[in-house]
Formats: structure tokens, C-alpha cells, sequence
């Protein structure tokens, strides 16, 4: 008896949630990347909402990602809003990142929390999507949900990506450094190109 009524109440609340099991998750974990590991160039237009420290900013910017002949890859990042630093752009190879604005190279200070920050939060997430395998995977609403956590010295980061169940588009990410929500973007634009 008490199994029953644990189950509906938990049927229940996941309806509530709008989440739902997958069926076969780690083959949906494996699609996904070889989906993005295989993609020769990926292009994103993505929102993203900055919470760190005491305000909430807001960016969007334009990604572009190529994989070379010889396995290398390369991407550019613009700054598309605000209009403040609109045309700021950052060519990135590996972990480093050149910054520009009209020709003229920018002096930065990347903080330490990679992936944590609206400069290389893209990079991070297609880092995840392509390199790593996700602790869950849900649907939740109409996408595929997939949870990626990294344990560091500056503790735990939780990325939950949404793609789409088919294309496997990304539509939206939340990234969280020790339970708190520090980043989340919406994408308006992906495509990925073997």
C-alpha cells in the first residue's frame, strides 16, 4: 500500500514538473555527443543573464565554431548586446582567448572560473556537450535535458543543457557553482554541420 501512494505521489509530482524518464538514457547521453563531437562547425546566437555578485546583466552573443582538417578548432565569439560593447570579439583556440575590438587587441583578466563567466560559458558548454557524459538525462517539457557536473577546488559546477530531442539544437542552459544559479542563456539560433 504505502509503495502505491509513494508511486502516484511521485507520478504525480513529476507530471507537475513537466519532467519525464527517458527511455534508454545513456544511448540519448551518446547521441548527443557524437552529434556535436562529429559537427565540423557549429553556429549559435545565445542570451545570456549573468547573476554574479550583487546584479543581473544581460548579453547576447554570436558563436561560431570550426574544427580543422587536422583536429584543431577554433572560435570566434561577438558580442551582439549590449549595445555598450556590441562588436567586441574574442577568437578562441583551446583555453585561450584573444580579445578585439575593431582590429585593436583588448587586455582581459579572465578570472579563474572557467566556464563560469557570460565570456567562456559557449566554449564550456560545447566543451561539455562534445568531451563529457552527463550524470541524468530527462526530458523535460519538449527537450531533452542533460546534467553535466564537474567537483573542482572552487567546488561543484552544474550545467543543465536543453537540446532538442531530434536535432539536438541547443535551446537553453543553466549553470550552477555550489547550488547557486550564476548563469542561464536561452539560444535562439543553432545549427551544427558535419
Amino acid at each position: 500500500m504505502f509503495r502505491r501512494v509513494l508511486g502516484t505521489a511521485l507520478l504525480i509530482l513529476l507530471l507537475l514538473c513537466g519532467c519525464s524518464a527517458v527511455s534508454h538514457p545513456e544511448d540519448k547521453a551518446a547521441a548527443v555527443k557524437a552529434a556535436y563531437e562529429s559537427a565540423a562547425n557549429i553556429e549559435l546566437v545565445t542570451d545570456i543573464a549573468s547573476n554574479l555578485d550583487e546584479e543581473t546583466m544581460s548579453y547576447r552573443i554570436g558563436y561560431a565554431y570550426h574544427k580543422q582538417d587536422n583536429g584543431n578548432a577554433t572560435a570566434q565569439m561577438t558580442v551582439l548586446a549590449p549595445e555598450s560593447i556590441a562588436g567586441i570579439q574574442a577568437e578562441i583556440t583551446g583555453e585561450d582567448f584573444l580579445f578585439t575590438y575593431e582590429g585593436t587587441e583588448l587586455e582581459t583578466a579572465m578570472p579563474d572560473r572557467k566556464g563560469l563567466t557570460p565570456a567562456d560559458m559557449t566554449t564550456y558548454l560545447l566543451y561539455a556537450l562534445m568531451h563529457q557524459t552527463p550524470q541524468q538525462v530527462w526530458m523535460e517539457e519538449d527537450l531533452l535535458a542533460l546534467r553535466y557536473e564537474t567537483k573542482g577546488e572552487a567546488g561543484t559546477v552544474v550545467r543543465d543543457v536543453y537540446v532538442q530531442p531530434d536535432s539536438y539544437a541547443l535551446k537553453a542552459a543553466h549553470i550552477y557553482n555550489n547550488g547557486e544559479q550564476i548563469l542561464s542563456c536561452s539560444v535562439s539560433s543553432c545549427t551544427l554541420q558535419p
